[in-house]
């Protein structure tokens, strides 16, 4: 029987280092929260939310333990059914205002010491993996709240990170410090993941019917910076 159909929770496979997408000590999140009303929207009400590795949480899909995955960074196969997008993720450079750096692209970020999110060089266009050989160092980390207490340190030139998670950390860092924020990158629309295409086709039109009622902006401003 599909997923769809079936009277068994739906599982959501997520990582739970990315707030305010995910938070997994509420189990709540920009993300999560929309996913979640889309479902509710269509009477699916039994949902369960765990939290593993993108890279564990691709395998759980393509078994069949996990019904739907929030990032998915792999090649996909015919087996898996993207959603409308969810929302966009708008990956942006920080850097420190008094520092007055111009940085209109990637190849602005040469010569500086750049730190990344983990996999940025897998998730961002192609040009900012090529043009990492030419910054004056290149890092990434799991923990993003690092990014900035390096930033505002000043142990670093720039930050790479999601404009949204950037705010999250940075409105409650303790010695903030002006910043720049530059657009170098297109927004990321991101779907979510599903094995199931009727499942999938159910998601989709929650996801139209909660924009068309207004509870996705409700959702996108409660959250914070929707932009």
């Amino acid at each position: 029987m599909p997923a769809a159909q079936q009277k068994q929770p739906v599982v959501i496979a997520a990582s739970a280092t990315i707030p305010p997408y995910v938070i997994e000590k509420t189990d709540s999140g920009i993300q999560l929260d929309i996913i979640k009303a889309a479902l509710f929207e269509q009477g699916v009400n039994d949902i369960v939310v765990i939290y593993m590795s993108n890279k564990r949480a691709e395998q759980q899909l393509h078994s069949g333990k996990v019904d739907i995955l929030l990032n998915y960074a792999g090649k996909r196969d015919a087996d898996t059914y993207p959603s409308q997008p969810v929302l966009s993720y708008k990956n942006v450079a920080v850097s420190l205002k008094k520092r007055d750096f111009a940085i209109e692209s990637v190849n602005d970020l040469n010569n500086k010491s750049v730190l990344g999110f983990q996999h940025a060089t897998a998730y961002l266009p192609p040009s900012f993996a090529k043009g990492v050989a030419q910054f004056a160092s290149y890092e990434e980390v799991v923990n993003q709240r690092a990014q900035i207490d390096r930033l505002m340190k000043e142990w670093v030139d720039v930050i790479v990170l999601d404009e949204r998670i950037f705010h999250y950390y940075n409105i409650n860092y303790s010695h903030s410090l002006p910043v720049n924020i530059h657009a170098i990158f297109p927004k990321a629309p991101r779907p979510a993941y599903f094995n199931n295409p009727l499942l999938q086709q159910k998601f989709d039109k929650g996801l139209v019917a909660i924009k068309q009622s207004g509870k996705y902006q409700q959702l996108l401003n409660v959250n914070g910076h929707a932009k």
